[in-house]
């Protein structure tokens, strides 16, 4: 396995690029280690905090619907396409959590696991000191969680409020690379104006790596009592952020020289695939490591090595390899212009012909109950293409 996955990040060798994000998964020894035998590259413990608010761990509240808003527990299992919603994100006490993190150690090196411990602090000499006291255990790697939705909890500025202020976000990273020797990895919230931007603020600042991206703060109604579910504003996540996570680690990649953990939708392997190709070095996977348990991670790993080897690529070589292919909006003119080739003696069996009413640039219409395409005014926007029931429409470029 190791010769199809083994990844080096920030100049740490992962035997493969899956990386358990930071969950409840982290939070024990006992679940660390199912997860760590299942062959996972990597886990990421549950963020250490100061903020006592986020400290108590009944504020934790989940909540998972189908993309139809169905509560999962009316399902008979973890649908494909779901909504994770979570409130509180509740996290430990540094002291409390020290004892654990030892004992996480001697389960990561056992079964050759990069263990990479998570901190999510108010203050800043709270940044550093439970840095330096992971690096003294240890841990091979930090992350610094400054895109945690939940950060309205506490008194201080906290998670992704921290990410909202460039000169804090550049304050907390440097001082913590400052601080310690081994690898940082900056974790960033997408609620900000520009990831590219503040990402290559803080490459200027001396940030290696970062991780793109954390969850968005998200609303979900109970149609029945017409109240918001688990209270309010809540952590949103699953498989359907998948695209927008991939533009921003896309954007990342074509704005910097960074190192980066992709993250936030990456669900089954072709996921993990996609978020390499779009420039990340590692994967996080989180809810579907929650709702779906070891046996899911152990699978996504094998299925993973499986889609690697087709490619006859490493993951180094696969990263990446979309973003450099992506062509910026000031740059539009040079993507081909393309057009509808329309077979219309399938045309003849539709009734409906629904494409004459969706087609907005009048490029089709009926001539003694013929479906015509005009070349002149059609626009190749391929939205006849996606109505069509009898697959009569395809898209080519004009060369």
């Amino acid at each position: 396995m190791e010769s199809v996955l083994k990844t080096e990040f920030c100049g740490i060798t992962f035997k493969n690029p899956v990386v358990v994000a930071s969950t409840d998964i982290g939070r024990s020894a006992v679940v660390f280690e199912r997860f760590a035998k299942t062959g996972v590259g990597g886990i990421i413990t549950k963020s250490v905090t100061d903020a006592a608010p986020l400290q108590n761990k009944g504020i934790t509240m989940f909540d998972i619907r189908t993309m139809d808003e169905t509560p999962v527990e009316q399902c008979a299992s973890i649908p494909d396409d779901y909504y994770f919603f979570s409130r509180g994100g509740s996290m430990v006490a540094m002291d409390d959590y020290e004892p654990v993190a030892k004992e996480i150690l001697q389960i990561a090196e056992r079964y050759h696991v990069v263990p990479i411990a998570s901190i999510c602090a108010g203050k800043l000499e709270n940044w550093v000191a439970y840095a330096r006291r992971f690096e003294a255990m240890g841990y091979p790697m930090l992350e610094l969680n400054l895109g945690n939705p939940h950060g309205e909890a506490a008194k201080d500025k906290l998670g992704f409020k921290i990410s909202q202020e460039t000169d804090l976000c550049v304050e907390v990273a440097a001082a913590v690379i400052r601080a310690v020797r081994i690898p940082v990895v900056v974790k960033l919230t997408p609620q900000v104006a520009d990831l590219a931007v503040l990402t290559s603020t803080l490459e200027a600042a001396g940030v290696q790596a970062v991780t793109i991206m954390h969850r968005y703060q998200g609303l979900v109604i109970d149609h029945e009592t017409l109240e918001p579910v688990i209270g309010g504003y809540a952590a949103i996540g699953g498989p359907w952020m998948k695209p927008l996570s991939l533009a921003n680690v896309a954007k990342v990649r074509n704005a910097t020289h960074l190192s980066i953990m992709g993250s936030n939708g990456a669900d089954t392997a072709q996921d993990v695939l996609d978020f390499l190709l779009a420039g990340a070095g590692l994967v996080q996977v989180g809810s579907s490591m929650m709702l779906k348990g070891p046996a899911y991670a152990a699978k996504l790993v094998r299925e993973l090595e499986t889609l690697t080897a087709a490619t006859s690529r490493s993951p180094a070589e696969l990263s990446g390899l979309v973003a450099k292919k992506i062509v910026p909006y000031k740059e539009l003119a040079k993507i081909a212009a393309r057009r509808a080739v329309i077979d219309t003696s399938l045309c003849r069996s539709c009734r409906e012909k629904p494409c004459l009413e969706r087609c907005y640039y009048q490029a089709l219409s009926l001539a003694g109950g013929t479906l015509v395409h005009d070349d002149v005014s059609c626009s190749g926007c391929g939205m006849c293409r996606a109505v069509c029931s009898n697959a009569a429409v395809r898209i080519e470029k004009i060369r």
